[in-house]
């Protein structure tokens, strides 16, 4: 598997020297594509500090609304979410506004939730907070799982903008860091888009890349450090490739819903399909690209779901442990491997064999910038078992960093005297 991933212009930029007239070619390319790009961005749907609210098309399934009934029904609603939740209980009343919506089709949920607005909706939103008299929220985390997806599943995609918006619980925040004042939340052009990705052989022989829109050679960590979820993504997805598309799915109105395991029980987490944005770039993980206007988004969606699942990016994005993503992913306990056995190349491949995901972790005190193996690897850093070659001894490591890594760090091969050197973690776990 001696191949890195190159995008068109690195490619371009290479030949360049050995075309006739290869940098006049390459510079009027630049040109023509910058028009597009201005084009592309000016369809871009970005807020900043805050998310995009849309009119997108949307055909709604079930019969033509009935203004009347949502307007008796939405005003029901509106005097429980407004009654007084000391005397009712706030867990009654949620069960009870609920029980009165539920009934609606979709088109009279979406007039009902348009017509509510930020009012309506932060209170429904602030129900869900307000304790028990054993200090519990009214709604578990589960309960709110299922009442914010069912919501954002069945309302349009401009309700589904207002639900995330003003239903702070519906989907996770973000936290950049940073004092610049660009950042905020962008509609994709297309959760799912495709890019054709370049791959090339070490002798600049070009080889089939992923024909899939989900695909673990399709992965770009953004600057969340979320390196311990995305390599099991790859890890998982590499073993079965039908792991993916069985747990991420668009929604007709376009919000996108991701099954994830806790404590082996699976819960399925809907988000609205906005990402963090900033400096120009989508801010978290991506596939070919971080540009919003033709990244494969998919993995953005698995991190954004997991922020939902554990409440905040910030839960997150300070790194993790490679088992604790499998875990999340498949469901199964991970079972640890020995690295320092001198049969470990052998292990790994029967378990490669089986279906199984690997993964691994360096050495380091948390600081994934610096370097260990002469530059080869980052230190605290997670990568997934991408290759094994048994009769050489060494394991192949791949790196989610993506085109943001040297094609020396995107893909490092280890001797087994190096993978006791540098590596502190090696788990493996059952993905079918």
């Amino acid at each position: 598997m001696g191949y890195g991933r190159n995008n068109w212009r690195q490619v371009a930029g290479f030949a360049a020297d050995f075309v006739p007239g290869g940098e006049v070619l390459l510079d009027t390319v630049d040109l023509v594509r910058g028009v597009n790009d201005n084009i592309g961005l000016s369809r871009l749907h970005y807020v900043k500090d805050g998310h995009p609210l849309v009119e997108l098309p949307w055909q709604p399934p079930g019969p033509p609304p009935d203004p009347q009934r949502a307007e008796a029904v939405g005003q029901q609603a509106w005097n429980l979410l407004f009654a007084d939740k000391t005397r009712y209980g706030a867990r009654s009343l949620l069960d009870q506004v609920a029980n009165t919506l539920v009934p609606l089709p979709p088109t009279e949920l979406d007039m009902v939730v348009r017509r509510w607005g930020q009012q309506g909706l932060e209170r429904w939103d602030a129900l869900t907070h307000v304790e028990d008299e054993h200090g519990e929220p009214a709604y578990d985390w589960r309960r709110q799982a299922e009442l914010f997806g069912w919501l954002l599943r069945t309302v349009s995609p401009y309700g589904a903008m207002l639900v995330g918006t003003w239903m702070v619980c519906s989907q996770p925040d973000y936290d950049a860091e940073c004092s610049c004042g660009d950042h905020g939340w962008v509609l994709p052009e297309g959760p799912f888009a495709q890019v054709d990705g370049a791959y090339f052989t070490q002798n600049w022989q070009r080889v089939s890349g992923s024909t899939e829109a989900m695909s673990w050679q399709d992965m770009e960590q953004g600057r969340f450090g979320t390196c311990w979820l995305l390599t099991s993504m790859q890890a998982v997805i590499q073993a079965n490739p039908q792991h993916a598309p069985r747990h991420l799915r668009l929604e007709a109105n376009g919000t996108v819903t991701c099954t994830l395991y806790d404590e082996g029980r699976p819960v399925d987490i809907t988000v609205v399909p906005d990402l963090p944005y900033g400096h120009g770039r989508l801010w978290g993980a991506a596939g070919h690209s971080d540009d919003a206007r033709y990244a494969e988004t998919w993995p953005g969606y698995y991190e954004k779901a997991v922020a939902k699942l554990r409440g905040h990016y910030c839960q997150i994005a300070h790194g993790g442990q490679e088992k604790d993503g499998l875990r999340l992913l498949t469901g199964r306990e991970t079972q640890p491997l020995d690295y320092n056995s001198p049969w470990l190349c052998h292990e790994v491949a029967d378990r490669r064999s089986r279906g199984q995901a690997v993964t691994a972790g360096t050495q380091g005190n948390g600081n994934d910038r610096e370097m260990l193996a002469g530059g080869r690897l980052a230190a605290s850093h997670a990568y997934f078992i991408k290759d094994v070659d048994v009769a050489g001894g060494r394991v192949c490591l791949g790196n989610p960093w993506g085109d943001g890594a040297t094609r020396t760090m995107w893909e490092c091969w280890l001797t087994l005297d190096e993978v006791r050197a540098y590596i502190e973690t090696f788990d493996a776990v059952d993905t079918w």
